[in-house]
Order: C-alpha cells, then sequence, then structure tokens
C-alpha cells in the first residue's frame, strides 16, 4: 500500500498492529508530539484514541494542526476523540447493558445489514453533544434491548444522535468512531465476521483502497471437536483442561483448604481484561470438589482426592450453621450473605459427600449432610416444595412452622428439583424414610405442574434440571409412572435440540420469572423463542450429570447417546486461549451457529461471557468424567437398570 499514513496514539494495539503490517509508510505518534512538519506528508490520518484509558483531547496548538488537515480534505478516522471539527461529546461511560447496531442502508458494508449487533462487551463511548454533530445517518449506533442478534430500528431510535457509535462528520472525510474500537481483538467483541467487516470498511475508506482481513489472530478458539477421532480421549483431553482452569485461573484457593472463587465476570474491559468474582460460596465449593472427586475417581490421583475433601471441610466446618436449635444444619449460601439458604446451592454442595459414602463408603460428612437436609425439611411445605430461599433472621419459632403447616407453592425444578434429588440419595444411604416421603411429594408436586412449572429463566432450563433428580426418582421407587415422567421430560427437551447437540432457549408463552429490564437483575439469555443461544449457566451444564444418571438407571442407551451428542456440543464450546482466566472454561452463552459466545447483556451479575467455577466448569467436568467411568459407576444403580 502506498499512501502515507500517520497515527496518533498512546500506545500499541491490534489496530495499530494490523496497519504497521499493511502500510509501509505509516508514521506513529503521540498526542502532545504533533508537528507540522510531522503530518505534512500524510495522505491520511488515524487518531487510535482508544489505546489509552481516556480520550484523546488535542492541546489548542496541536488541534490547530488537525483541523488545518481537516479542511484540507485529508482522510481522518477519529476513535474515540473528544472533539473534532463541529463535533465534541461527553465524557465516556460503559457500554454494559448496551450493544452496536448497524443502522444504515445507505452505506454498504459488505455482510451487514441493518439492525443487526455487534458486542463491544464492557466499553466505553462517549455521546456526542446533538447540536455540534452531523446529522447524516451513522453505520453504528448503540441500542439497549433484550434481543439475541438484531433489533429493529425505529424512527425514534435513528433520530437519537447521542446514541450514535460510529459516522461520517461534515465534511465527509472525518470519520469519528465514539467507542473504544482498536482492540476489538482482546476485547473479544463479537460477532467477529460482523466486527471484522466494519474494520475492514473503515481501513479500507482511510486508506483508499481494499483491505483484507484475513487470518487474523484471535484471543479464544473453539470448535476442537474431531468426528474422525474416537470421542473418549476428546473428552478427557477436554477435563484435564478444565481441571487446569481452576489452578491457571487461580480459582481454586490455597489447594482447597479456602475453598474456591466463584469464578470470572462477564465484563470484559478495553485492554482485554476480565473482571473475576470474590465470592466465596458453598455451592461452588461443593461442585468443585466434586470435580476433584470424580478426577480421582478416573485418574486414581491422590492429590485430587485431598483437594476435593479439603473443600469438603469448607463446606461443612465454615459455612454450614453448627449451634442447636431450629437453624442447626442451615448451609450458608456466600461468604457475604452469610444468613441466606437456597436449598438447590445446598443439594450441589452436598451431593459429593453423599456420593463419596456411595461409591467409597466414606462417612466423615455424612451427619452434616443429613443435617443439611433435616433443616431443610423443617422449612419445606406440606406439598414437597421449599420456598426459593430463607433468611435466617427471618426464621422465628412461628415462621417456621408457617413454612412446614403449608404448602411451599414453588413447583419449580430452579429452585427445587436438585433438593429432592439429594433427598433420594440422602435415603439409599441412611434408609430414613422421610427424605424419600418428601422428595417423591415434591417431585410430584413439580410433575403435576409440568410443563407450566415455575420458571426462572427458560422452560428448557427447568426440563435439564429435572433429568437426574427423575433418574433418581425412579432409582427409588421403581414405579412405572416416574419412569414415564423421566422419558417423558428427556422426549421433550429434544424439541429444543440444536444440530450441534446444544439445546437452545425456550419459553413458550414467556412466564420466566427472570425476563426483566435490562441491567435490573439476572435475566434470561432469550429474547424471543428461535433465537440460536445455548446457556452453559443454567441449562447445558446440567446435562452431561443428567442423561449419564437416565442411563445409569434405566440402562437404555438412549440416555448414553444423548450424554455422548450433549459431549460433542461441550468439547465444541470450551474455550481455548493464552488468556489464563478462560482458557479451558466456558462462559454462559454460546451461539452454536456463530460458533462464538455471543449473547444478551441484559443480566445484571452472570452476563454472556460470566464463567461459574460450580454451576458450570466443575457440573460439565463432573458429569462428562461420570459418564467415562460408565462402567464402573452404573452397577450402583442397577436396581432399575435390571428391569430395563
Amino acid at each position: 500500500m502506498g499512501k502515507s499514513l500517520a497515527v496518533i496514539t498512546e500506545k500499541e494495539s491490534d489496530l495499530l498492529t494490523i496497519l504497521q503490517a499493511r502500510v509501509p509508510s505509516l508514521t506513529v505518534m503521540k498526542p502532545g508530539e504533533l508537528s507540522a512538519a510531522g503530518l505534512a506528508h500524510c495522505a491520511a490520518i488515524a487518531i487510535l484514541g482508544g489505546a489509552g484509558e481516556q480520550p484523546v483531547v488535542f492541546k489548542p496548538a496541536e488541534r490547530v494542526l488537525i483541523e488545518r488537515h481537516v479542511r484540507r480534505g485529508t482522510k481522518i478516522f477519529a476513535e474515540f476523540c473528544t472533539s473534532i471539527g463541529h463535533m465534541f461529546t461527553t465524557a465516556p461511560e460503559s457500554t454494559r447493558y448496551e450493544r452496536l447496531a448497524f443502522a444504515t442502508a445507505e452505506i454498504a458494508v459488505a455482510g451487514l445489514s441493518p439492525g443487526e449487533l455487534i458486542d463491544d462487551q464492557s466499553g466505553w463511548r462517549m455521546k456526542p453533544y446533538k447540536p455540534t454533530c452531523a446529522h447524516t445517518a451513522p453505520l453504528l449506533q448503540y441500542v439497549k434491548a433484550n434481543v439475541h442478534d438484531r433489533v429493529e430500528l425505529t424512527e425514534e431510535m435513528k433520530e437519537q444522535v447521542t446514541a450514535r457509535a460510529l459516522w461520517f462528520e461534515e465534511p465527509d472525510n472525518v470519520l469519528v468512531c465514539s467507542f473504544r474500537l482498536c482492540n476489538f481483538i482482546r476485547a473479544r467483541f463479537s460477532p467477529r465476521p460482523r466486527v471484522q467487516a466494519i474494520v475492514q470498511f473503515i481501513l479500507s475508506w482511510l486508506l483508499d483502497e481494499r483491505v483484507e482481513l484475513d487470518n487474523l489472530p484471535q484471543a479464544y478458539t473453539v470448535g476442537q471437536y474431531d468426528p474422525q477421532e474416537p470421542l473418549v480421549p476428546q473428552i478427557r483431553r477436554t477435563v484435564d483442561k478444565a481441571m487446569n482452569w481452576f489452578v491457571k485461573a487461580g480459582i481454586l484457593l490455597n489447594n482447597g483448604r479456602d475453598g474456591v472463587g466463584e469464578g470470572v465476570a462477564t465484563e470484559i474491559y478495553p485492554n482485554g481484561e476480565q473482571r473475576m468474582f470474590h465470592w466465596i460460596r458453598s455451592d461452588c465449593i461443593g461442585e468443585t470438589a466434586m470435580a476433584y472427586f470424580m478426577d480421582y475417581m478416573l485418574s486414581g490421583e491422590q492429590s485430587s482426592l485431598n483437594i476435593s475433601n479439603a473443600l469438603a471441610d469448607v463446606v461443612f466446618n465454615a459455612m454450614q450453621y453448627k449451634d442447636s436449635g431450629d437453624l442447626h444444619g442451615m448451609m450458608r449460601w456466600t461468604d457475604e450473605q452469610w444468613d441466606v439458604c437456597y436449598q438447590d446451592d445446598v443439594a450441589r454442595a452436598i451431593v459429593p459427600e453423599l456420593l463419596k459414602a456411595l461409591y467409597l463408603g466414606r462417612d466423615e460428612h455424612l451427619q452434616e449432610c443429613y443435617d443439611a437436609l433435616d433443616f431443610l425439611i423443617r422449612t419445606t411445605g406440606t406439598d414437597g416444595t421449599r420456598y426459593f430461599c430463607t433468611y435466617n433472621s427471618l426464621l422465628s419459632p412461628e415462621k417456621i412452622a408457617k413454612l412446614a403447616g403449608e404448602p411451599g407453592n414453588m413447583p419449580s425444578a430452579h429452585f427445587n428439583a436438585f433438593y429432592h434429588a439429594v433427598l433420594l440419595l440422602a435415603y439409599k444411604i441412611s434408609g430414613k424414610e422421610q427424605y424419600r416421603d418428601v422428595a417423591v411429594r415434591g417431585l410430584t408436586t413439580i410433575m403435576q405442574a409440568y410443563p407450566n412449572t415455575f420458571r426462572v429463566l427458560s422452560q428448557t432450563q427447568e426440563y435439564s434440571r429435572l433429568l437426574y433428580p427423575l433418574s433418581w426418582l425412579y432409582w427409588v421407587t421403581g414405579e412405572d409412572e416416574h419412569r414415564e415422567w423421566l422419558y417423558r421430560v428427556a422426549h421433550d427437551m429434544q424439541q429444543y435440540k440444536h444440530p450441534s447437540g446444544a439445546y437452545l432457549e425456550w419459553d413458550e408463552g414467556y412466564t420466566a420469572m427472570m425476563r426483566r429490564k435490562i441491567g435490573e437483575d439476572e435475566n434470561s439469555l432469550l429474547g424471543c423463542n428461535g433465537d440460536c443461544v445455548a446457556d452453559l449457566l443454567y441449562t447445558n451444564n446440567w446435562l452431561p450429570f443428567g442423561w449419564i444418571q437416565a442411563y445409569f438407571v434405566t440402562g437404555d442407551a438412549y440416555f448414553m447417546e444423548q450424554w455422548q451428542d450433549t459431549a460433542k456440543f461441550i468439547i465444541n464450546a470450551q474455550l481455548h486461549s493464552d488468556y489464563v482466566k478462560i482458557d479451558g472454561g466456558w462462559a454462559r452463552a454460546f451461539d452454536p451457529d456463530k460458533m462464538e459466545v455471543f449473547g444478551s447483556p441484559a443480566d445484571n451479575s452472570w452476563g454472556p461471557w460470566a464463567i461459574e467455577s460450580g454451576w458450570t466448569v466443575a457440573e460439565i467436568a463432573s458429569g462428562l468424567m461420570t459418564g467415562l467411568l460408565a462402567e464402573r459407576l452404573a452397577p450402583y444403580f442397577s436396581d432399575r437398570a435390571a428391569n430395563r
């Protein structure tokens, strides 16, 4: 490329690297170092303000030089620059709950049509003041809508000048970008083809010739499943990578003696760094203990069992209420929400110790498991369901009696099914009939409401959470009706199955509780039924363990086939990256058509890039390893399988 280019920037960036590889005649200078001589022979200028934490503001003498080129007709790309020409902006603000929409049919950008969305993650952008900004149609503008892939741009949206993100100023030799774009690779802008099309348009316009952006480096890759290779070794590599994530990402604390961190938050900043969660949660600790226990069962590594046992000690010695009285046995949710108890989270915290009792005859924390379940039963309604959580400060003797003396009216797999499953397992180990009776009553209540259970995030999620509780229900009772429930849910799941093996979000009638205003609370990834989005925090993460438990109990190869299909998807969705916080994990939102992490950012806590230590990585790894151990573990559940 023969055109001379001046790049004004504080530091290196993805965009600068691309330009340096393609423009031989390129001069780089920092704000504060501009001179008339340095800019005299440039045919174009790229102001890459997004490389720094603050936007570029030129000193008056330098501003004169830039404005001279504006009047001369020099092409100028001004990214994250507070003022150029007549335009000036507000102070920067986060784009955490916004996304970029391609906004015009007047300017052709290859492969893009109006309304298609691009996610700049937790970026920074400035709002131009309306009176000072050219009113030409923008190429990109910010929108705030709980949709998956595209938005219908209304006339009202198009008139929001302060929402514009990429547009031509007057005269039209100035292309303004109000957001931090230049590190679009490391900040994981998505979907990649759309982002690449925008960057290619900018550079082709700036340099007056077509710029090809083939073979760009990527911050992460997916799609490792190879249909030509046997599945088992691929699963084993996937599991090993997931287990390494706990150490490399700094999730495992003091070799398990201090528990685990919750995981990696969704916020990816413009420099590519990602925020970490800081809660210590009993469910995540227990689920990670489960993963290390299964790793011990699979590999025989004593160190894995030691870590699992250390994590269990945190759950039962630090997170459980030990004083006598009505609260005895209560399991605390987090180190911060100390007096809160969610029964489904308690179930996942204690199930590894119950399985150690089943598989190994280990009983070190068995009584504490029973204590936790006895507390939950004391606060469970007459219909076998428990209100979604309790607060110790509100649990007076009168309140406890009220909870136990009337229906819980919570026919929700999200809040109750795992609790019922663990009651059934505890019954198998202890023989305590109360555990069986409460579980049967509760799962019956849920299935009487099915498919219109109390949904939290989606219908698909409710179905996925029923698989292993119903498997264990049939294991315990042997009743044909309970077997039919399991098969009904399993077959109903198939209507949401994607060719990749993923199960897409769906919510008939849109009744899920977590369909709220953007950024105000937890939120579903689902914009509308038919969206191509798989949730690996609330749906697909439960399936490896669910399918394999159904196989153990029924002996039906159908369930093993489902487990294998899910495993193939899981292999493909695993993240491979030089960035250790994500390498080996699974992010919440995955679009199997795009083969990218991509989804609505509406959830205020666990957005599309959240990687949960327990709910996601540990649950998936445990389910995969359980399947690899099928021949060894299935006999423990053979009561019903013998009747297949």
